[in-house]
């Protein structure tokens, strides 16, 4: 019956585990008393004393983002150096202020892109990752907490003075089993036949000064080979905690650098191009508004305004979403269709002398349905005024939103039948201003024919007007031309 008693198996276990500590011949440790020995302290002392002065010079968080970029970049070879160096944004900014031909440019960029991966086959990546994890094992080595462990068995031990002597004391061992559990997750990680010379010295170079030296490193590897292969520290645990079936609980080390750089490396570029891409989109719409009026920064709306987004876009709401090429419209229907091209069509359709009828018809229909548009805009931006429909409908689904969610997809349904009236005046709008714009470009070839074919009385016509024609007709044609460049880079 006492064979198979759990507690006096689990005893017997644990008198084994002694004897076999003791075959080892290290004191770190009195079973009767249950206490820890002086040794065992000085066996720790020996890793404080190599490791102990790196903490100050290597911090945590160097084994982030600036120490994976070292490790990375110092297995570059110099042709990749100088492929990523085509890949920054300066480089790309710099390439296209020298050549005319943007696409051509990013497609060089791309082709950069594929040249670097190239170089990074599955035995390169592999190489990076090792390189990387046996460097954050190596610092999870040096940061590992000697002192706090000191210190209890030499409370007067200073921090950081490897001059002073210590004096340890003989302690109870169930204070120090935590620290002992912590230190075995790092040390069976560590291969103790590897060369580490290449991962130190790049540490030397990335702080600029000595942070492991040789020989203590060699000794460091001499004690932690011990650790593994004689199993003291774990029998020790076993022990102290009076559990014969503790195993420690090693780290694993198995973090993915080198393609993690590869893609950032890869959507960083990828950005950049979109970021130049979106500058020169917008520098484009300000040439184009500046040209046609004056300005960049063109406000002819009230309600369908960004002003109004803003309570939308608190909600996640994509609110007005046309309000720039609706301001732009709005703006050239008053500045140039009630101006000149007003102007110029009452000169041709009144004192023109037609061939045609169906050409001067167009002419007239197209005139009169912008000038309709140009009144449909304003009724459209009045209605979303508070006091009106369709503004008072708005705001209601507004204040609803706060306590009912069903309110929400509501407005988004009404915003987006707003949106789509919006998107249908533009494309009317373009529609006719591309029929308004042939019939220009048809009445200048007919006004430079030495026989005019369409418009039979140009002679005449011009003595009604001050203007040059064919100037005037060219003016209006670019203006219709570039309005019409604008509404599509804004749409």
């Amino acid at each position: 019956m006492g064979s198979s008693d759990p507690e006096k198996a689990k005893k017997r276990m644990l008198r084994q585990i002694g004897k076999n500590l003791k075959k080892q011949r290290v004191k770190f440790y009195n079973s009767r008393n249950n206490t820890v020995l002086p040794r065992l302290a000085r066996y720790f002392y020996e890793f404080y004393k190599v490791l102990g002065p790196a903490q100050n010079l290597i911090r945590r968080a160097e084994t982030s983002g600036s120490l994976q970029l070292l490790i990375i970049e110092t297995s570059l070879t110099e042709d990749q150096f100088q492929v990523k160096e085509k890949l920054s944004e300066e480089s790309i900014r710099s390439r296209l202020q020298k050549s005319a031909d943007q696409d051509i440019i990013f497609e060089e960029v791309r082709n950069y892109i594929k040249e670097f991966f190239l170089e990074f086959d599955t035995s390169r990546v592999d190489e990076i990752d090792a390189k990387y994890n046996s460097t954050v094992l190596l610092l999870d080595l040096i940061h590992f907490d000697y002192y706090f462990l000191l210190k209890k068995f030499d409370s007067g031990l200073p921090e950081n003075d490897f001059i002073y002597k210590p004096h340890f004391e003989e302690m109870d061992a169930e204070y120090v089993a935590d620290d002992i559990k912590d230190f075995l997750e790092i040390i069976p990680a560590i291969n103790t036949s590897a060369d580490w010379s290449d991962i130190i010295d790049m540490l030397n170079q990335f702080r600029g000064v000595e942070i492991i030296p040789e020989a203590g490193w060699k000794k460091i590897l001499h004690l932690a080979q011990q650790i593994q292969k004689t199993d003291i520290f774990t029998m020790l645990v076993q022990l102290i905690t009076k559990d014969p079936f503790y195993k420690p609980s090693a780290k694993v080390y198995k973090a993915k650098i080198a393609e993690n750089y590869l893609g950032k490396l890869k959507t960083q570029t990828e950005i950049t191009i979109q970021r130049i891409l979106q500058e020169k989109h917008s520098s484009k719409i300000d040439e184009l508004a500046k040209f046609l009026f004056g300005t960049a920064s063109i406000v002819r709306l009230k309600n369908y305004s960004d002003k109004a987004n803003i309570l939308f876009t608190k909600l996640l709401l994509g609110g007005f979403s046309h309000i720039a090429s609706l301001n732009y419209l709005k703006a050239f229907l008053l500045d140039y269709l009630k101006k000149d091209i007003r102007e110029f069509t009452d000169l041709l359709l009144i004192k023109g002398k037609w061939t045609s009828n169906l050409v001067s018809q167009q002419l007239s229909e197209t005139y009169h349905k912008l000038l309709k548009l140009s009144d449909e805009i304003s009724e459209f931006d009045s209605s979303l005024d508070e006091e009106q429909i369709l503004g008072r409908k708005l705001k209601t689904l507004l204040i609803k939103t706060k306590r009912d969610k069903k309110a929400v997809n509501q407005l988004r349904l009404l915003l987006k039948e707003i949106n789509d009236m919006a998107k249908g005046m533009l494309a009317r709008a373009a529609s006719d201003l591309i029929i308004l714009g042939k019939t220009l470009k048809s009445t200048l070839d007919d006004y430079q024919k030495p026989h005019p074919e369409l418009i039979i009385n140009w002679k005449e016509i011009k003595n009604y007007t001050e203007k040059d024609i064919k100037i005037f007709i060219v003016d209006i044609y670019r203006k219709i031309y570039n309005f019409l460049q604008l509404l599509k880079l804004t749409k």
